[in-house]
């Protein structure tokens, strides 16, 4: 009963190869033609083998017309294996024919190597390469991390897929399944088959993929033994000289050395060995001295991933450090001080302050007010938010005012006005804010004296003490307090050179240098400010009509974002795609500044997740020929075409084994 069960659904695949059963007429008239009659001679003497002769005479009939069933068995069994018979799965009437849908992640990641010396991508696209071959006009549909090509010829899709290198980019494994389904969408497909070409690099199976199915392509085993040049830094605190700090990551094995070089303008600058730990972050510092050159980059030698083995760099010009005093108290002392070309200084009276103004200023003086609106605390914090720096120099007669004020930044709180002359008698030289200022010991230091001051209750930094005990200068996030003025009756700070070094190094503190790079992928426009912010940069000049700042590398031309004001453009980097490199921004002809680029380096980090492959829902095939079978397989039902050529096989042996005990 069941083998008529299995017979009835039975179907094949290749019909017209059953016409070939015609050929079975072959050995069957063979097989007759061996049925001659002969007209028998009898001997008398032979009479007694008439019995004898009749007995071998059924058995030799008997085992040829076994032999003939034998080989019709073996040419039945090839013939109906060729005609490919198949058992329909139940649901095949209800199916569409399936739609294969490749996805190859292309991430910097596949640029590992794998056990045969290349590297992942290469190997998959050979494998690919290979199998578009084997086929005739069969349309292919794929995509990548930066690219959709759906319905190419295979002719297109060898010329897409050599030209197809690694990148910055790596979506999401929900973002996979969103593009395939759009592709299918635009496909009009039914039976949805997503093959999914990966390393497993932060790998994770999607949320919802119920009306796709998908079958993984591991791309194999790799090392990902990789040293990562992670980000400089340009430390300025010096004004005589200029830093370049480069933090080194690894994911090592072993303890290796390694050489960090450094290029200004395509020559070598300074080289430097590195012992690296497994796993141990590193900082490598070089003093670049007083540099003219505009740009650079940093090399490595590692034998791991390639793209982070390199990061360039910028030396940007430094703009003016904008300073806004509010307070007209001390601006006799305060504008001398910022005269030089480095600094823009300002006064003005709170009841003609413009709030507007406040976003532009590196650097707030609160010079001896008597009040605080609301507004103006508000505008205060937000400058601090965005970097700004705050000093404070309060009014003496204004106690509950200075209360308030210091109250609502949390510095503390005001014990008592003193009105005592102090002296300072120490600078707190090992603080960072000193500590580049001064290059011998303070303690011969002729200090200044205060006339007044307030006793302030703090857990702020102290970096100038009185005599008598008590903080003349605090410092907290940012924010410079003063405990009394300076300048004014029985006060001589303004008249000392530590006026000017404080007050020149408080507005350093505050100095916004440009960034040495960008990121060469940056969120879009709707990302938040803090982001944008990150990806913006000011240039010195103005446009006018429809002139715009174009970024150019080589033949590459980019167009940012841009708008001028008071003398100023911002450009903003958000939403374009740059190439790892240097790019000069000009207006017209003229050459403003060198911005540099490096790629992310998320593909650095992360793990690898492969699946649990004990789990139903996931299929995973060794190659791509291998997926397609199970695809097509699954769509045509079970074939039983093995089970046909074991007969033949079985009817061949036993037809040889006839025969050979014939003999």
């Amino acid at each position: 009963m069941y083998i008529c069960a299995i017979l009835e659904s039975m179907t094949f695949l290749r019909p017209e190869i059953l016409t070939a059963l015609f050929l079975l007429a072959i050995p069957l008239i063979v097989h007759l033609f061996e049925f001659r009659i002969f007209k028998p001679t009898a001997f008398t003497n032979l009479l007694f083998l008439e019995k004898l002769k009749n007995e071998q005479h059924r058995y030799r009939r008997l085992k040829k017309w076994l032999i003939l069933m034998l080989r019709l068995g073996y040419f039945a069994g090839l013939i109906l294996a060729f005609a490919l018979p198949t058992i329909l799965s139940d649901q095949r009437e209800n199916q569409d024919a399936p739609v294969s849908l490749i996805y190859i992640d292309n991430s910097f990641s596949t640029n590992a190597k794998n056990t045969s010396g290349g590297t992942l991508l290469s190997a998959v696209k050979e494998e690919l390469y290979q199998w578009s071959k084997t086929l005739d006009e069969d349309q292919i549909s794929w995509f990548s991390n930066d690219g959709q090509y759906p319905n190419q010829s295979p002719k297109a899709f060898q010329t897409s897929i050599l030209t197809l290198t690694a990148g910055p980019k790596q979506l999401s494994p929900q973002q996979v399944v969103l593009k395939a389904e759009q592709i299918f969408d635009r496909l009009e497909a039914k039976n949805r088959q997503l093959i999914w070409f990966t390393d497993y690099h932060n790998w994770a199976w999607p949320e919802d993929v119920s009306n796709i199915e998908i079958t993984l392509r591991p791309m194999g085993m790799a090392d990902r033994s990789n040293i990562c040049l992670e980000e400089a830094l340009l430390d300025r605190s010096n004004p005589n000289s200029t830093r370049l700090n480069v933090l080194v990551t690894n994911t090592l094995n072993k303890e290796i050395s390694s050489t960090i070089r450094v290029y200004l303008e395509d020559n070598l600058y300074a080289q430097t060995g590195a012992s690296l730990r497994p796993g141990q972050n590193k900082i490598i510092g070089f003093d670049m001295g007083m540099i003219d050159e505009p740009k650079g980059f940093v090399s490595i030698e590692d034998r791991g991933l390639s793209y982070d083995d390199t990061l360039y760099f910028n030396m940007p010009q430094q703009p003016q450090i904008k300073i806004l005093s509010i307070g007209e108290a001390s601006t006799s002392v305060l504008s001398p001080i910022f005269e030089q070309s480095d600094f823009e200084f300002a006064s003005v009276t709170l009841n003609k302050l413009d709030y507007t103004e406040l976003k532009a200023q590196n650097l707030i003086i609160l010079d001896q007010l008597t009040s605080f609106s609301s507004p103006l605390l508000a505008a205060l914090k937000q400058h601090l938010t965005h970097g700004g720096g705050l000093v404070i120099i309060p009014k003496i007669t204004a106690l509950d005012a200075t209360q308030g004020l210091i109250s609502e930044f949390a510095l503390g709180r005001v014990i008592s006005a003193n009105n005592t002359a102090k002296k300072i008698i120490e600078i707190n030289a090992r603080d960072p804010f000193y500590s580049t200022i001064f290059e011998r010991d303070v303690a011969e230091f002729q200090y200044p004296t205060i006339g007044r001051s307030f006793d302030v209750q703090s857990t702020a930094t102290s970096l100038m003490s009185f005599d008598q005990g008590g903080s003349y200068l605090l410092n907290k996030d940012n924010i410079f307090l003063f405990t009394g003025p300076i300048s004014g009756p029985a006060t001589n700070f303004d008249q000392s050179p530590l006026s000017v070094a404080t007050m020149i190094q408080i507005a350093r503190q505050t100095q916004v240098f440009p960034k040495p790079y960008y990121a060469t992928t940056s969120q879009s426009s709707t990302a938040s400010e803090t982001s944008n912010n990150a990806q913006k940069s000011i240039l010195a000049g103005s446009l006018v009509a429809d002139q715009v700042v174009v970024l150019a590398r080589g033949n590459q031309q980019l167009i940012p974002r841009q708008k001028e004001s008071k003398g100023q453009i911002e450009l903003d980097f958000s939403g374009l795609e740059f190439s790892a490199g240097h790019y000069v921004a000009k207006l017209e002809q003229n050459e403003l500044e060198w911005f540099s680029f490096n790629h992310p380096r998320d593909e650095s980090h992360g793990t690898v997740n492969p699946p649990e492959l004990d789990t139903t829902r996931i299929k995973t095939s060794k190659d791509i020929d291998q997926v397609m079978h199970l695809i097509n397989q699954k769509h045509q039902g079970q074939q039983l075409w093995f089970w046909f050529v074991i007969f033949a096989l079985i009817c061949f042996l036993a037809e040889m084994l006839i025969l050979k005990q014939s003999s």
